[in-house]
Order: C-alpha cells, then structure tokens, then sequence
C-alpha cells in the first residue's frame, strides 16, 4: 500500500525559513563553544552543564539525551566525563530503578554561572544591532512555531485546507 503524501508549496521565505534557523543555531552554539574554549570546555562538555543549571530538579538521563539530540550511550559517555570532573551526580531514580537522575553540583554550578557569562555576552554582541522591539517580535514568532511543533507532538495532525495549510494558531 502506497502512503498517500500530500503536495504543499511553501513560499520561498517559508522554505528557507526552518533551514536558516537551524544554520543559526549552530552558528549562535559555535560562537560561545569559540568563546569557552579557553576555559576547556567544549560544546559537549557546556551544553549539558548549561541544561541542567535551569532545570530545578534533576533530570532523567533519557529526558537530558533527548533535550541535548544526543544518543543515550554518547550522554552516558560525557556524563562519566562531567562526573569524574565534579560538574554532575548521576543517582538511582527512586520511581523508576532502570533510569538515572542527573543534577549539577556546586562545582558544576560554578562552571553553569561561567558559561551563563559568556552565553549572555554572545547574545549581546550578536544582537547589539537588533532592537528591543525586534527582539520581542522575533521572539513572539520563534513561541509561536515552538507551541506549533509541540502541537504537533501531542495531538493527531489537524485537517489540512485545500492549500495544504494547516489552521493558524497564532
């Protein structure tokens, strides 16, 4: 049986839309990936010290592979790492014994305060052009497009209109 695909033509600032927010994400996480090197941390050493530090409990390693796009065997890999290192604690989940709970330590918490600097100091030198409004307005789209992905996860896909739209939510 045949899956039945249905043809959508995006406009050609909607097709590349998804494409230069990706490139710009990597370029925002390269910049202070750049910028923390001096202090040895790398992108995989600072972006799961960097979670952890909002999460205000600690996280199931499943929950931090999938939050980081990292396969869970790599997260066990870089969690020994970060461990050994004094940044984390892995402890047995006490509603689920087959799962470990991650928090950050004090040390870790240093490390999380450092990288929140250079992660606000990269956000002001890529933004320094751009203007409050803007950046609300930027903002406000980029919620919009997250609570539509999420939509999306949660809920069986919505009817489509005859343009192969999907309703407007925001």
């Amino acid at each position: 049986m045949e899956p039945q695909l249905h043809t959508v033509m995006a406009s050609d600032i909607r097709r590349s839309f998804g494409y230069r927010l990706a490139r710009l994400a990597s370029m925002w996480r390269r910049e202070i990936d750049c910028d923390l090197r001096e202090f040895g941390l790398t992108d995989a050493t600072w972006r799961p010290i960097y979670h952890l530090h909002f999460s205000s409990t600690p996280m199931r390693q499943t929950d931090l592979a999938r939050s980081l796009s990292l396969e869970a065997p790599s997260l066990v890999r870089l969690l020994d790492v970060l461990e050994k290192r004094g940044y984390v604690r892995r402890d047995a989940d006490d509603e689920d014994r087959r799962s470990k709970l991650v928090s950050i330590t004090a040390e870790g918490r240093k490390v999380a305060a450092l990288v929140t600097r250079v992660a606000d100091s990269v956000a002001v030198r890529l933004t320094a052009d751009v203007s409050e409004q803007n950046l609300q307005d930027c903002r406000d789209i980029l919620d919009c497009i997250e609570n539509a992905a999420q939509s999306n996860r949660d809920e069986p896909p919505a009817p489509s209109s005859a343009d192969g739209a999907r309703p407007a939510s925001c």
